[in-house]
Parts: C-alpha cells; structure tokens; sequence
C-alpha cells in the first residue's frame, strides 16, 4: 500500500451530517489518504467544523471558498489533490471502513483505471437499494459504457467509484450545473482501459428531502434535461455497438423527467420538455421494439399513455406514480421510480 488515495469531500450546509461522514473516512483500514474537505460557502456551522476536524488529524486539509456548487467544489478539491489516485464522499453520506482498502485493492489486483463498489440507498434509516451479489466482473471501456447507459449495474455516481489521477488530466465537472456526475464519468469512463466492479455495498447513500434530487424546482429538472441531451449526442455515432444503449437512456430519462414534470406541476420545465420530445420520439420510432424491451413494466406503462397524448394523459400518468410512492411508504421497496 504505497499509493495515496486523495478523498475529495465537498461541503455545503450539512453541520448535522458531517462529523459521521468524515469520521467513516478517518477510519478506513486504507491509512495512506488525504483527506480534502471543502467548504463550499457554508452558512451554518459546517466550515468551523471542518476546522475542528482538521485539529484532530494531520490527513485532513480544508478549502474555504465561496459558494459555487457541488461541481466547483469538487474541480478546487481535485486542484490540490496529491494521490495518484481521487474517490469521493458526499458530506451527508458515510462509507463502510474498508471502502478504499477494497476499491484499491480491485485496482492492482485487476489492473484497471476505475473500481467501483455497490451501495446501501437508505431513506429515514431504512434500506431501500442495494446490490449485494458478490460477484466480481471487469469490463473493457466499450462494456462498462453499455453498462453505464443501462444504468443499473452501474450507475454516473463519482462517490461508489476509485479513479486514476491521470484522467481527470483536462477534465473538470461542469459548473452552475446539477447532475454533474452523469455529464463526467462518461468522459472519464471513455479513457479508461479497464473497468472492475465488486457487487459489495460499502458506501451508505443517504437521500434527503433537502437534497438537490429531492427538492422538485425548475432548475434542477432543466440541469437534468439539458446533460442527458447533450450526453446523447456526445456519444452519437462514436460508437456503434452503443446506439441502441445511448437511446435508450435517453428515452428512459425523458420517461422520468416528464412524471416529475406533470406530478409536481413544472410548467416551465414542460417547455423545456417540449423541445426535446422530437428527439425522443425520433428514437423510439427508431429502435421501436428493442427499446420497448429494455423497459421495466411500469416505464412501460408511462411510455404507452406518453405517446398517445402527453397532454391528456398528464392526470393519469400522476395517479399512477403517486400510486407506486405511496407502496413505497408502505415498505415495499422493489419499486425503483
């Protein structure tokens, strides 16, 4: 273990959460990191306690800046970043203690650019995600892509993941933007040679309210429309074997954004919707039945009203996902929506 992981955590508002998370890091059986914490503008308490914890161990170097998003915080994390190797934490998540030990252990024993690990997806203390196989596979860049559009095996998320320093070498997450993890690990997917995924979860993802996913506003849905437009056409036509993949999460994407769009009522989204819908229909008249067939039963079902009349079948469309959140409520947690 001669190798320096550099850990990049950016921080924002979260005094509640960040004492946990940066403790799972201290902790990591993995002893040779460093530890970036980075307070992006916080107004509550968070950047005196990035002080705090520093005092308490010699890895731990602290960035105050002003507030300029998630992506920002991250590029002045990876600007002082010294390891030959960056993970990332999310301030209001907390990692299981032998996360880096495992994720670069798959690295040398693999000889690959990208490790990745599964994770626990948990919501007010309960469990509702995770892969738990065991299984090991390594992909060559073309597989893990196909596997990134999928998004199921593996998803766009920078914090389950161990990079190689070198490629992010001119590439930085785009800033005033959210969903800044789905625009760049493709890029960085793209110069890896070899990807291995370990299905064991050891990251514990947190989901908020609060949280930039949680909260249902305008900018947040018209950030996401924008990067999974733009990340179909930087993948159009580069690669053959992937056409039927990067439509397909295109169209299952615009299938998700379009229920937030008429359950909460985002009217100024739906505009935005509307400009994009050509394409979308374009592709699925395109692949048709092999797009149909990668499909879950209830994406399926939001499809079909869709194309009949995405006017008039706004009202249905959000019954039945209020429908499948309220079995959700109930426990029952098969239902990805």
């Amino acid at each position: 273990m001669n190798d320096l992981i550099s850990i990049i955590v950016p921080v924002y508002n979260v005094e509640k959460y960040l004492e946990k998370c940066v403790k799972s890091i201290i902790h990591q059986t993995y002893q040779k990191i460093e530890i970036i914490l980075v307070d992006d503008g916080s107004k509550d308490n968070s950047g005196k306690l990035c002080d705090e914890l520093q005092k308490k161990d010699n890895r731990i170097k602290v960035i105050h800046k002003p507030n300029g998003g998630l992506s920002d915080a991250r590029n002045a994390g990876l600007k002082l970043a010294q390891g030959q190797y960056i993970g990332f934490v999310d301030s209001d998540d907390y990692i299981a203690k032998d996360m880096f030990q495992t994720l670069y252990h798959l690295i040398q024993e693999n000889n690959a650019d990208i490790s990745i690990i599964s994770y626990y997806e948990l919501y007010q203390d309960k469990v509702i995600r995770v892969r738990d196989s065991k299984t090991q596979e390594i992909f060559t860049k073309i597989q893990a892509l196909r596997e990134l559009l999928i998004d199921t095996k593996i998803q766009s998320y920078a914090w389950n993941k161990l990079f190689k320093k070198e490629l992010f070498e001119a590439i930085e997450f785009p800033t005033n933007k959210n969903f800044e993890d789905i625009a760049t690990t493709l890029f960085l997917f793209e110069r890896a040679d070899k990807i291995v995924l370990y299905e064991a979860p050891k990251y514990f993802y947190v989901r908020r309210d609060d949280s930039i996913i949680g909260i249902k506003n305008d900018k947040t849905y018209m950030d996401y429309l924008d990067v999974i437009y733009q990340k179909y056409f930087d993948l159009e036509g580069k690669y053959q074997e992937l056409d039927l993949y990067n439509a397909y999460n295109f169209v299952i994407n615009m299938i998700w954004v379009y229920t937030i769009i008429v359950t909460f009522d985002l009217e100024h989204v739906y505009k935005e919707f509307e400009k994009k819908y050509p394409l979308f229909e374009k592709l699925i008249k395109q692949y048709q039945n092999d797009i149909i067939d990668l499909l879950d039963d209830y994406n399926k079902a939001i499809l079909s009203m869709l194309l009949l009349d995405k006017e008039t079948c706004k009202p249905a469309v959000k019954a039945l996902y209020k429908a499948f959140k309220a079995k959700r409520k109930e426990g029952n947690f098969d239902l990805q929506i």
